[in-house]
C-alpha cells in the first residue's frame, strides 16, 4: 500500500508539472496581446467572429485524423488514441456555428465562403503544416492551447455576447460548447494525461507548439481590425431575406 500510494504521488506530480510546463507556455504569449485595439462586440461583429469558429472547427476532426493515423504509423499508440478520440469528440462541431450564423439572419454557406478571418486561417494553416509535419507532435500543442484558451471564456462572456444580438436568437451555440460550460476542461485535463506519459523532448515540443499557437491567436493582425461597416459589406450579400 504504501509503494502504491507513491507511485500514485509521484504521478500526480507529474501531471502537475505537465500542465504547469503548458499553461507557461501559452501564458507567456500574453506580451503580444493588445486588448486595446479589439473593437466593442457588436451582433454584425459576432457574426464575422462566428466565421473564424466555423473554420477552425471545421478543421479539427479530420487534421486529428490524419495526425492520428500518422501517429499509429510510427508505433506511437499514445499519441494515435489521443488524437483519434479528440477527433471524434470535436466532430460536427462546425455545425453550430453555421446554426448560429443562421438564426442571425445569414445564409451560412455564403458567410464562410466570403468571410475568413486573418487570425483563424493562420491558425488553421498552423494546425494543418503541425500535422503534415516529419513529426507530427506540434498539433497536440496547438490543441492544447485552442481547448485551454476556450476554458476562460465564462457564463458571463456568453451573456455578454447575448445582450449584444437580437432579442430571442440564439446564436451562441459554438461558443458555448467551446467554453468552460462545454467539454473542454475534460479535453484538457485529458490531454496533459496524454503528454504526461511523453518523453521530456517530446513535452518541450509540445510547449513550444503550445506557445507559437497562442502568440498567433494573441498577435493582433498588422492591418487592424475590420471595421463594422467592412464587416457589414462583406456580409450583406449573405443576408437571407
Amino acid at each position: 500500500m504504501v509503494n502504491a500510494t507513491l507511485t500514485t504521488t509521484a504521478a500526480d506530480r507529474e501531471v502537475a508539472a505537465v500542465r504547469n510546463l503548458l499553461d507557461r507556455a501559452v501564458a507567456s504569449a500574453f506580451a503580444v496581446a493588445r486588448p486595446e485595439v479589439v473593437p466593442p462586440l457588436t451582433a454584425t461583429r459576432w457574426a464575422w467572429r462566428l466565421a473564424g469558429l466555423y473554420h477552425l472547427t471545421h478543421s479539427t476532426p479530420t487534421l486529428l485524423g490524419l495526425a492520428a493515423e500518422r501517429f499509429a504509423a510510427a508505433g506511437r499508440s499514445v499519441l494515435a488514441g489521443w488524437a483519434r478520440q479528440r477527433a471524434r469528440e470535436e466532430s460536427n462541431h462546425d455545425r453550430l456555428a453555421l446554426k448560429d450564423l443562421r438564426d442571425l439572419g445569414y445564409d451560412p454557406v455564403a458567410v464562410i465562403a466570403r468571410v475568413r478571418p486573418a487570425t483563424a486561417i493562420r491558425m488553421v494553416d498552423y494546425f494543418e503544416r503541425s500535422v503534415l509535419a516529419f513529426d507530427p507532435i506540434r498539433c497536440v500543442g496547438y490543441a492544447y492551447t485552442v481547448e485551454r484558451l476556450a476554458m476562460t471564456v465564462r457564463e458571463p462572456d456568453i451573456r455578454a455576447v447575448e445582450a449584444v444580438l437580437p432579442p430571442g436568437t440564439r446564436a451562441t451555440r459554438c461558443l458555448r460548447v467551446h467554453s468552460a460550460a462545454g467539454s473542454d476542461a475534460d479535453h484538457v485535463a485529458d490531454t496533459v494525461l496524454a503528454v504526461a506519459r511523453l518523453t521530456v523532448g517530446e513535452r518541450a515540443r509540445i510547449a513550444e507548439a503550445a506557445r507559437d499557437t497562442a502568440v498567433l491567436c494573441f498577435t493582433p493582425d498588422p492591418a487592424g481590425p475590420p471595421s463594422d461597416a467592412d464587416i457589414a459589406a462583406m456580409l450583406a450579400p449573405c443576408r437571407v431575406h
